[in-house]
């Protein structure tokens, strides 16, 4: 194998990365670039392959930037404040409508209550379940006569929910806002939407325009304090997540996919897409930490929990 196109080999994946990021117009290419294993995974490959053929000096570029691609893959626990004062706890999920494990669900909102709770893919008999825990989140909005579950989408809430309201985008994508009144903090104007996944470019337009029209309502309607919360299936890692909501805090966590139920998916391999976007410019609140759990398992997403604090 000739040296010159030893090195080709070796800096291809990194060429290819830089120039297809500047290139996220196109669906396709955008679902590539958003996930870093996939150029990790190339170099660890490509790497094997060299060390085995004994180029050793290519190979051990290989390995060097492969760490590249793991640093560029997102992680399953951040910590931004180590001791939050007067912490509210948010919990938000994708339960998957073929979940098999929802009792494992019910039973972590139970034991572990949160302060708010936002999901998707709730399919109707299990939004009945999830009201039924009444005693613990009083105030809840999706399941109700007229409303159904926006976008298949619902709020559980340990303290006050007001003025909530569903906007309709002209495809019919719902965006749901309101204000929340999480005890001993100020009040927040709460934004929760489940944009497609751009598995295709008719559906790579839809959750473009959801996510605009959720830029544009905010800006004729600005808030201090607001929370965006959703699975918006979008990378962090993408160049269009970089310039969402500029003015916001955010720290993305690794989210999906879940590769498997029998062993623990690494987080590398994974990418964040549950986000969540905190604006809090009266009381000076921050987002403390995020993280994703492996348990409750059955879905294909990681249950991600953020503490917001001072």
């Amino acid at each position: 194998m000739r040296r010159g196109f030893v090195w080709l080999l070796v800096f291809a994946p990194s060429i290819s990365w830089v120039i297809l990021s500047f290139y996220e117009s196109t669906w396709w290419i955008e679902n590539i670039v958003a996930f870093p294993a996939l150029f990790l995974f190339a170099y660890w490959v490509l790497a094997a392959i060299l060390l085995l053929i004994k180029r050793w000096s290519a190979g051990a570029v290989c390995i060097l930037l492969s760490g590249v691609f793991f640093l560029l893959s997102p992680q399953a626990e951040r910590v931004q404040v180590s001791h939050c004062v007067t912490p509210i706890s948010i919990a938000q999920y994708n339960l998957y409508y073929e979940n098999q494990d929802v009792n494992a669900f019910i039973n972590y909102l139970i034991s572990q209550p949160k302060d708010l709770v936002v999901l998707q893919e709730v399919a109707p008999e299990i939004g009945e379940k999830l009201k039924k825990l009444d005693d613990i989140y009083p105030y809840y909005y999706g399941g109700q006569e007229g409303i159904g579950y926006p976008s298949s989408q619902m709020i559980l809430s340990r303290s006050p929910l007001t003025d909530m309201s569903v906007y309709l985008t002209p495809d019919e994508q719902a965006i749901i806002r309101g204000t929340w009144h999480p005890n001993r903090h100020l009040a927040l104007t709460l934004v929760a939407a489940h944009p497609p996944s751009p598995r295709t470019k008719a559906l790579w337009y839809r959750r473009n325009a959801i996510i605009r029209t959720i830029e544009s309502l905010n800006k004729l309607y600005p808030s201090d304090e607001m929370l965006v919360v959703g699975d918006f299936n979008l990378s962090s890692v993408s160049l269009r997540f970089g310039q969402m909501f500029s003015s916001f805090q955010t720290l993305p966590v690794a989210s999906w996919p879940n590769w498997a139920e029998q062993f623990p998916t690494p987080d590398f391999s994974m990418i964040a897409i549950d986000h969540l976007w905190l604006k809090s410019a009266a009381s000076g609140r921050r987002i403390c930490d995020r993280r994703s759990i492996a348990k409750p398992n059955g879905s294909d997403h990681k249950l991600v929990e953020t503490t917001i604090g001072y």
